[in-house]
């Protein structure tokens, strides 16, 4: 049972988490570092969160936009997550971008 859980997860990572919407995705800046979306944890959920992106790729700045998570660690855990993400860089670019991004969190 749990073979066929972790192969749905791993079949459907777009469905769990992704980055949503914002001009980040409009400008179509890709994420270097690759993620994974699903993240193991203390408690099943998810966490929407508002990434603002420098022209380094680096998250200056993040804001809970939405979440079924109960516990504030395990919202703070996926925020410290989401603030290691880095973007591709470029002088191109607005000065800040933002981008919403969708995390799981499987026990």
């Amino acid at each position: 049972m749990r073979q066929l859980l972790f192969l749905f997860l791993l079949i459907s990572t777009t469905s769990f988490g992704q980055l949503i919407s914002g001009t980040l995705v409009e400008e179509g800046r890709k994420v270097l570092n690759k993620p994974a979306f699903i993240i193991e944890g203390m408690t099943n959920g998810y966490a929407k969160y508002e990434l603002a992106v420098n022209r380094e790729g680096k998250v200056t700045s993040t804001r809970l936009v939405d979440t079924n998570l109960k516990s504030t660690p395990a919202t703070f855990t996926i925020n410290n997550y989401v603030k290691t993400f880095t973007f591709q860089s470029g002088t191109y670019y607005p000065k800040f971008q933002h981008v919403i991004v969708k995390v799981a969190m499987m026990k």
